[in-house]
């Protein structure tokens, strides 16, 4: 048995040693290791090597949950961050980055809204359809404008721009009957008329070839290849324009997004299909709103000008917006689109690069239901409010909507959250870098 005298020369060389330790450690392993050395330490194990009178283990105790209290103390500040499990950092399953990031200087990040329409438009300057959900890949939305129809004159792409009737042709999914039995056939009927034809939505390689013949098209004055239905097809759509055209679906050549999603300004080339510069646009009710409070006080001197449906302006996914706060998708950089599918036990986040505002032409003036063209609206309203980009051609043109690149891909349906992660006041049409926003 050890004196008490021995008894605190053996600790203070134990306490001594356990020191200089830890000293060690922190200079290796920083001073987070004093939580994990205390978390760790076992005073039973230590009491057992030591052989002293009970007295002095009394004692020795006492001073030590003393000595506890006041580390603890010390301990709550420097105690390590605790980690959630998972990967940490960038999680590229969905998306660039996993939390908004607000930047100082950059306008306010708005709260999350949602998805309350997704539209989908199979023939380029056609009829599209709504739907309750969909597959976003990074070419768009699936099956849209993966068709369009060219003048066989000159083989080049019609738009509503010089043929405001094209919005007549109708498009919608059926279900396929005889040899199509079982697969899903896009339905294409002229509005007011008993015309109509059937095609594959998802045609197979071999189909193609077998029914179609490869031809060179052109598209904003850029040759692309497309597969050239035959005249079975193509008769009723000769007889309603009155010429020769020739409905194409997307060859295999890529065509690449254009203007903000050029190589030059978005940095890597993105394929999509025969949508005009981009995979994607988004818009805001709240926006459309706005918009037709403008028109309702120019409808007391003109009663033509008429409320207008989002429908004019094409775009493929409808937010809700803030009605308080219209427009505040112009400060979008990037965007979130989160998706819960309970039956399927799927949680789909895809995120979303937003290139560019929409600088608009007169297509809204064309009433979809009837292929009238207003003279003036609701493009001179626009023009006095909303020529908000002083980019290339947008200096001159109004802007409504957002063009957008989907970064990764998944299934979305109405009801699916948008959060903005990046915000900017740096978009300029044709001239911007996106790593500059």
């Amino acid at each position: 048995m050890t004196s008490t005298a021995e008894g605190f020369q053996q600790l203070g060389k134990s306490v001594f040693g356990f020191g200089q330790r830890l000293i060690q450690d922190i200079s290796q392993n920083g001073p987070q290791v004093i939580y994990y050395r205390i978390r760790d330490f076992d005073l039973a194990v230590a009491i057992r090597e030591w052989d002293m009178p009970a007295v002095q283990l009394s004692l020795i105790m006492l001073i030590t949950v003393f000595v506890g209290f006041i580390s603890m103390a010390v301990l709550a500040n420097i105690r390590p961050t605790p980690v959630a499990p998972g990967p940490g950092g960038e999680n590229r399953a969905i998306g660039t980055g996993s939390v908004a990031q607000p930047k100082e200087g950059a306008p306010p990040i708005p709260p999350p809204t949602e998805v309350i329409s997704l539209r989908v438009y199979p023939i380029k300057s056609c009829r599209g359809f709504e739907v309750d959900s969909s597959r976003l890949k990074k070419s768009g939305l699936l099956l849209d404008r993966n068709w369009m129809f060219v003048d066989k004159a000159d083989n080049k792409f019609m738009t509503i721009r010089s043929d405001a009737s094209m919005t007549l042709i109708d498009t919608k999914i059926v279900e396929g009957t005889g040899e199509f039995k079982g697969a899903q056939m896009l339905e294409i009927s002229i509005h007011g008329t008993d015309g109509r034809v059937a095609i594959p939505a998802f045609p197979s390689k071999q189909w193609l070839e077998a029914n179609t013949k490869l031809s060179t098209v052109e598209i904003w004055e850029a040759e692309t290849d497309g597969y050239e239905y035959g005249s079975e097809i193509n008769k009723i759509f000769c007889d309603y324009f009155r010429k020769d055209v020739a409905l194409i679906y997307k060859g295999p050549t890529a065509r690449n997004i254009a203007v903000n999603g050029s190589v030059d300004l978005y940095g890597k080339e993105t394929p999509h299909m025969f949508a005009d510069v981009m995979s994607l646009q988004v818009a805001s009710e709240a926006s459309i709103k706005d918009l037709n409070k403008h028109l309702q006080a120019r409808a007391k001197q003109d009663p033509t000008i008429t409320d207008l449906t989002i429908e004019r302006f094409r775009p493929n996914i409808i937010v809700r917006g803030r009605d308080s706060h219209p427009w505040e998708e112009d400060t979008w950089k990037r965007i979130r689109l989160t998706t819960t599918i309970p039956n399927e036990e799927a949680l789909y986040k895809i995120d979303l690069d937003v290139v560019a505002r929409c600088a608009r032409c007169q297509v809204p003036n064309v009433n979809p239901d009837t292929a009238e063209k207003h003279a003036h609206q609701p493009w001179d309203e626009l023009m006095k409010f909303r020529r908000v980009d002083k980019g290339g051609v947008a200096k001159y043109k109004p802007c409504f909507g957002m063009l957008c690149v989907p970064k990764n891909e998944g299934k979305i349906q109405v009801g699916a959250k948008l959060e903005v992660l990046e915000t900017t006041d740096k978009h300029l049409y044709n001239t911007a870098k996106f790593e500059d926003l």
